[in-house]
């Protein structure tokens, strides 16, 4: 493919971030080209491109483990012994609240059956991409 050819493909990509379908079409080739093309300048996911920009993306990485940790903390209702609802049905799901709450002795407020929450506390380090929970 000459260079000015290539030029032209990359500059549709990054000004319009169009696909290869689409860049075929107003260049006249095929799309197999222009994909082939896009892979040899490592432009061929549109993921790789920030939207607001253009830019390709810059993904940071720490130098050594424990630099950088993201920490995220999850809220999840606890399911009841035997099922929740959405398994079972609105009946037997509360038939298994019901009877979860006799076992535990919760109740909230009306006296409803309190199944409780669990938190989930997630942290990724930075350096290794590895996950506690």
């Amino acid at each position: 493919t000459r260079v000015g050819l290539v030029r032209r493909i990359v500059r549709l990509r990054w000004r319009h971030r169009l696909g290869p379908v689409q860049i075929a079409g107003c260049l006249g080739m095929a799309a197999s080209t222009v994909h082939a093309v896009l892979v040899r300048c490592r432009i061929n996911r549109l993921s790789h491109i920030d939207r607001g920009t253009g830019e390709p993306l810059r993904r940071y990485e720490h130098p050594h483990p424990g630099s950088l940790i993201h920490v995220d903390v999850t809220k999840f209702a606890n399911i009841p012994d035997g099922g929740g609802w959405r398994y079972l049905g609105r009946q037997q799901g509360r038939r298994n609240q019901a009877a979860t709450a006799r076992r535990t002795g919760q109740r909230g407020k009306y006296y409803r059956p309190a199944i409780g929450t669990a938190y989930v506390h997630t942290v990724i380090d930075d350096h290794s991409r590895t996950a506690y929970a």
